[in-house]
């Protein structure tokens, strides 16, 4: 069993998760730990809460049991405890992170380079929609963990070509295959990050890929910057992780605890960001969107709120539950809300009603214009959806 976990970030040693003999997790940081903390409910300061060192990384994996188990085959882990699959898939992880078990520095040997083939990328697309539970596809060298429900990999591109990533490699993409019985969610998904980016709320790049006789939505990740051939990691991490709250509990966070959260950490813009990013998920009527799907980038300068991603028009599929994660003032469903509900979620958390009125106002008009010429069911979709605006 591994009880160590080494943490580098962005390249620098940041310090050590340990498990004690009590079971509880605990992260160190190195005396000489760049400025940035791997996490806000991991303070340089101290002040963390018994449970948010287990949390931070129970959140770099897949919520899915099925899916980890399949991850401690292929790896050869030891078993599907936390530390133990992250020793094998740290690698490759959100953020600007590497976990090894060892303290030798992960990237101080030569990068290793693992082509991945049309007929590699092919199979584990046609895998994970066989079975969303085939995140890690066996025979191939891939090192990575994501975390979230839906099966996913990932991949780096180098020269036009794409790798396996692991320490040394970052990945610079993540590959969605979607399930066979929702037709039209790769489109959907991809148009709603040009959406959200056409509206200036922000927006990696995405698109449908087409590799062989396979389909998956592609989405370019936030937490990478090209600087050569090789990209470099970013550090960032999710509302959860912020909060120190479990994988579990990422249903249980309301929009006023997400602003909380972010008018005691910065100041109250990057909190009417937060708003802009529910107003675009509530117009495109993604119900889902828990607090894993709002994310923070963590910079010496500053903390900023990342670009939207997992932007997922639920909606568009009635079997699906379509009560709001996050309720708006109350408001259950998308169309239900109103800008009387916005002024009442901006009146509890400490925001200007009528800024945050104004603001969820324009952006409607703006969402409704930008999806003018579409003539998918998105359309549909906002215009019920910003109705009332």
């Amino acid at each position: 069993m591994t009880d160590v976990l080494h943490a580098w970030l962005e390249g620098r040693y940041a310090g050590v998760f340990t498990k004690h003999a009590s079971r509880q997790i605990r992260f160190e940081y190195s005396d000489d730990a760049p400025p940035v903390p791997i996490s806000l409910s991991l303070p340089r300061e101290g002040g963390a809460t018994r449970r948010a060192a287990a949390n931070f990384l129970d959140n770099l994996l897949p919520d899915n049991t099925a899916a980890r188990h399949r991850m401690a085959a292929v790896y050869g882990a030891e078993s599907v405890d936390t530390f133990d699959l992250l020793a094998e898939a740290g690698g490759d992880v959100a953020g600007g992170l590497v976990l090894t078990a060892s303290d030798q520095p992960p990237t101080a040997g030569p990068l290793r380079l693992d082509p991945a083939t049309d007929e590699d990328i092919a199979a584990r697309i046609a895998g994970v929609k066989r079975s969303p539970d085939q995140w890690a596809g066996a025979g191939n060298p891939a090192r990575f963990s994501l975390a979230g429900t839906q099966g996913k990999f990932a991949l780096a591109e180098i020269g036009g070509e794409w790798y396996w990533s692991n320490a040394t490699v970052p990945s610079t993409h993540i590959v969605k295959p979607a399930r066979p019985d929702l037709p039209g969610l790769e489109e959907a998904e991809a148009m709603a990050l040009a959406l959200a980016a056409a509206v200036g709320v922000g927006a990696p790049e995405a698109r449908v890929m087409q590799v062989l006789d396979q389909s998956a939505y592609l989405v370019e990740r936030f937490d990478r910057v090209r600087t050569g051939q090789i990209s470099t990691r970013v550090h960032a991490e999710d509302i959860a992780q912020a909060m120190g709250a479990s994988p579990e509990d990422k249903y249980n966070i309301s929009a006023q605890q997400v602003i909380r959260l972010l008018r005691e950490r910065s100041d109250d813009e990057l909190a009417y960001g937060f708003v802009r990013q529910l107003a675009v998920n509530v117009f495109l009527g993604n119900a889902d969107a828990h607090a894993k799907n709002y994310s923070l980038l963590l910079r010496p300068e500053a903390v900023s709120l990342s670009p939207m991603y997992d932007v997922v028009p639920v909606g568009l599929y009635p079997e699906f539950d379509q009560q709001l994660v996050m309720r708006i003032g109350g408001a259950r469903r998308s169309a239900e809300v109103t800008t009387a509900h916005w002024r009442k979620l901006a009146g509890t958390s400490g925001l200007d009603e009528a800024r945050v009125a104004g603001m969820v106002t324009a952006l409607a008009e703006s969402v409704r214009d930008a999806v003018a010429a579409d003539t998918s069911g998105v359309r549909e979709l906002v215009l019920h959806n910003t109705d009332s605006y």
